[in-house]
């Protein structure tokens, strides 16, 4: 039996890549993924979580699929440009991402 894991990040939230300069907005987390590696993350388990982002770099934005132990919040308050970005999302009052809120017929 799997333990249930919880997402440490949140739809909407930027964040960015601990080593590498890239910045993102989660808009998926993946649970399919978790532990197929087989590598252990920091805190001993080889279960992860993989999220789905918006991701910008220095030179293109492109979407990205990262594991939860690669990934770090991101306080800088700086928006991010992925031209994908306004068709999911609008931006909240604290300069983070909401998914639009859909007319219900």
């Amino acid at each position: 039996m799997r333990k249930t894991r919880f997402a440490r990040y949140n739809i909407g939230q930027v964040i960015r890549h601990r080593v590498y300069a890239m910045r993102g907005v989660i808009f998926d987390v993946d649970t399919s993924f978790a532990g197929t590696d087989g590598q252990p993350v920091p805190d001993g388990t080889a279960a992860d979580l993989v999220y789905r982002l918006f991701a910008e770099d220095d030179e293109v934005p492109y979407v990205a699929c990262i594991a939860e132990h690669d990934l770090e919040p991101d306080d800088s308050g700086e928006p991010v440009g992925h031209p994908s970005l306004g068709a999911m999302f609008e931006i909240g009052e604290a300069g983070g991402y909401r998914r639009h809120r859909r007319a219900l017929n």
